[in-house]
């Protein structure tokens, strides 16, 4: 299974027209594709005005198929073409792969607490093995869901720890009982070794679509 997102920055000079722009994109490419696309706003972790399109696809190949019919419609081009001046910059695409879910990870989270951070190549087994084992703690104390998901290209070894929660509120209160948690911060203190210094980056991200 893999988890494609698609991030863009507003320009904030358009805001209002870029976030309707934003909303019926989502809708016309579900309308038009088999792809079960979400909209995300980022709420924290990233510059202000974020946003970020995601959908799993079992077969990234199979998923271009969908895409690719799109880039062929003229109707697609023209609605990339017209929100362009809505957007600052190219949109930045990424490839995950999951590789282990703690709970119920199913559909799109209402939610999303994304850490990230980029594992030591020679530790990428012992990584790998402590972000299962942190995963499946966490989702355990708190009874929110934790996906585990891989990068697939861009930055090598990047990985991620993806909460899926319901409410603001309930990914809040999971927080406070995690981050003081003494075998939650033992687990912290286990991972030395295992990942690039500094990489570490949280992201919070909220479903709008």
């Amino acid at each position: 299974m893999y988890l494609f997102t698609r991030r863009v920055l507003v320009n904030p000079a358009h805001l209002r027209k870029a976030m309707t722009h934003a909303a019926e994109m989502t809708q016309y490419v579900n309308e038009k594709t088999d792809l079960d696309v979400s909209l995300y706003e980022v709420l924290q972790g990233a510059p202000q005005g974020t946003l970020t399109w995601a959908y799993r696809t079992e077969s990234y190949a199979a998923s271009l198929d969908s895409v690719d019919a799109l880039i062929r419609s003229d109707e697609y081009l023209k609605k990339v073409e017209k929100g362009a001046e809505y957007f600052l910059g190219n949109p930045e695409d990424r490839l995950g792969e999951f590789i282990h879910g703690a709970g119920e990870v199913t559909g799109p989270p209402s939610v999303a607490g994304i850490t990230t951070a980029t594992m030591e190549v020679p530790q990428a087994a012992a990584a790998l093995a402590w972000s299962v084992g942190l995963a499946d703690y966490t989702a355990n104390l708190s009874g929110i869901p934790m996906a585990v998901v891989t990068s697939s290209f861009g930055e090598y070894g990047t990985i991620s720890w993806i909460s899926y929660a319901e409410s603001l509120a309930q990914f809040e209160a999971a927080g406070q009982k995690i981050n003081t948690d003494p075998g939650f911060l033992q687990r912290l203190g286990d991972s030395k070794g295992f990942f690039v210094p500094g990489s570490g980056v949280g992201m919070l991200s909220r479903k709008i679509l």
